[in-house]
């Protein structure tokens, strides 16, 4: 299981367009609009990964941002925060898969099947490895 704290974690959920972060000091008003609408983007970003998982047969991580509330500035950052760090452990969940077919694919075109040391070094790859422990096959 990876460790949620460290610094090695990578990050391929692409940032959100609008830099309304650095309005945090100089206008409260437009950080907390730009928050919002962060929030808005990855829901709707959330439900298209969700749906693509869902159809590849991919374990789903839970997705606790959905219930956290959002009331405050303070309660939409923590949403935020935990909405982006799903939304990461989705898509690479997806790029994980996609190698997995890639290797496959590969394997079959030099009419071979894909050893179980080729399965497990595209789906333990270091860089698209995710947290299983926020898996829902857990419940």
């Amino acid at each position: 299981m990876a460790n949620r704290g460290t610094s090695s974690r990578v990050w391929i959920l692409p940032k959100f367009k609008d830099p309304y972060w650095k309005e945090k000091r100089t206008s409260p008003k437009d950080y907390y609009v730009g928050l919002r609408l962060e929030w808005k983007f990855r829901v709707e970003e959330q439900e298209g990964l969700v749906n693509d998982l869902h159809n590849m047969g991919v374990r789903i991580p839970h997705c606790q941002s959905l219930e956290m509330p959002t009331t405050n500035k303070r309660e939409y950052e923590a949403a935020v925060s935990r909405i982006k760090e799903e939304n990461n452990q989705m898509l690479m969940r997806r790029s994980r898969y996609f190698m997995l077919q890639l290797a496959t694919e590969m394997a079959e075109a030099n009419q071979r099947e894909l050893t179980k040391n080729e399965r497990n070094n595209a789906l333990n790859n270091e860089k698209y490895r995710s947290d299983y422990a926020m898996s829902d096959e857990d419940m």
